[in-house]
């Protein structure tokens, strides 16, 4: 069993005229958070939308993580997380 999350608010470049970050800059932002970095990440993070239609400086993204009894789920959205050196907003991945 596993849970997806979202997150909200995550920078996607420090400049209009460069490209977004890359999903393994995306990973790496995401893991300096000590409550993610315990976790088995089943799905690595990716952005929402695809990077060739993002014209902004934030955007969400989304990744999977094992979760046998969802305790994880329910820490991480109570937990502070930041990527990139700015808050970012946890919610649990709605289908």
């Amino acid at each position: 069993p596993w849970s997806k999350i979202i997150l909200s608010g995550v920078f996607a470049r420090t400049h209009r005229d460069e490209p977004v970050y890359t999903g393994e800059t995306l990973r790496e932002a995401l893991l300096r958070n000590p409550a993610i970095s315990r976790l088995n990440i089943t799905q690595n993070p990716r952005w929402v939308r695809p990077s060739e239609f993002i014209d902004g400086f934030k955007l969400s993204i989304s990744f999977a993580f094992e979760d046998p009894d969802r305790s994880n789920l329910k820490s991480l959205l109570k937990t502070n997380l930041f990527m990139f050196g700015a808050p970012v907003r946890a919610k649990r991945w709605v289908e």
